[in-house]
């Protein structure tokens, strides 16, 4: 018995409703909240508290830049790793599978290897101290942070890339090279141009991948991690004490964020398959 896609669609239909009620509904309800409060405290309310100062935005700023840089970077990185597959097929299995579990290496044993690598006492940085050098990099710092996004973006955007690369029909290829386009030219006038839908969806996954992440920041820096994910848990804790309006706020700012993200990519990516088609 075969499955259409509307029989498929009605029988997950009550599963998406919950999942869209358990995401939206906990979000309106505290949006409507924050405004309530607001309108009866005025500036003494969540949004006086983030606008008083800079500190919250420019945790929203390094979240974003961050984001946005390391994806770029991993799908620099996971579009090259794809393509060299092409060449050595062989090799597919195991890369597809470091991939996997480099893409779920994050959190506290990445920071951990990070750590034994590049920390005050890692291998790398007693080499470099030996050697006279400076160590260059600081992994309490924003460029250690985007070190470790990248140890598990890179592997990401290499699993959601081979299938992309791999359809890409190779009688261009061979029509290219017959007129005398060498890879370099056949890549960047015909198969990039081709995959770019599909490189800004995955760049879309990517910058959600970063902008949520919490356990590696917090794994490397602590509460010194200077981005949203992480000012939201320590709002919620408390280092003094808790401020669960403005975690709110921070979670909703976060919210609108990642939807913007997602949404554009995937309009872009459907107006870009449109025009090609």
């Amino acid at each position: 018995m075969s499955l259409t896609a509307r029989t498929a669609t009605r029988l997950a239909g009550p599963l998406l409703l919950l999942t869209a009620a358990a995401l939206l509904l906990p979000f309106g309800w505290r949006a409507i909240a924050l405004l309530v409060d607001c309108v009866g405290q005025g500036n003494g309310c969540a949004i006086g508290e983030l606008t008083a100062d800079s500190y919250y935005f420019e945790a929203a700023w390094n979240t974003l830049w961050l984001s946005t840089l390391s994806a770029l970077i991993g799908l620099a990185l996971g579009l090259g790793a794809a393509i060299a597959l092409l060449r050595v097929p062989r090799l597919e299995s195991p890369v597809t599978l470091l991939a996997s579990l480099g893409a779920n290496f994050s959190g506290v044993p990445l920071a951990v290897a990070l750590l034994l690598l590049f920390g005050a006492q890692g291998v790398v940085t007693a080499t470099m101290q030996a050697a006279g050098l400076a160590p260059w990099i600081d992994l309490q710092g924003l460029d250690g942070l985007l070190l470790a996004y990248v140890c598990f973006q890179a592997p990401l955007a290499t699993l959601l890339l081979i299938a992309p690369v791999k359809m890409l029909d190779g009688s261009l290829q061979d029509a290219a090279a017959t007129l005398g386009a060498g890879p370099v030219l056949y890549w960047r006038r015909v198969g990039l141009p081709l995959m770019l839908p599909s490189l800004v969806e995955v760049f879309g996954l990517l910058f959600a991948n970063a902008a949520a992440a919490f356990a590696t920041p917090f794994a490397l820096s602590g509460t010194a991690a200077h981005v949203l994910a992480v000012r939201i848990a320590s709002l919620v804790s408390g280092d003094i004490f808790a401020q669960p309006e403005l975690s709110a706020l921070l979670a909703l700012v976060l919210f609108v964020m990642l939807a913007l993200v997602i949404g554009l990519t995937r309009w872009l990516a459907a107006r870009l398959r449109k025009g090609r088609a």
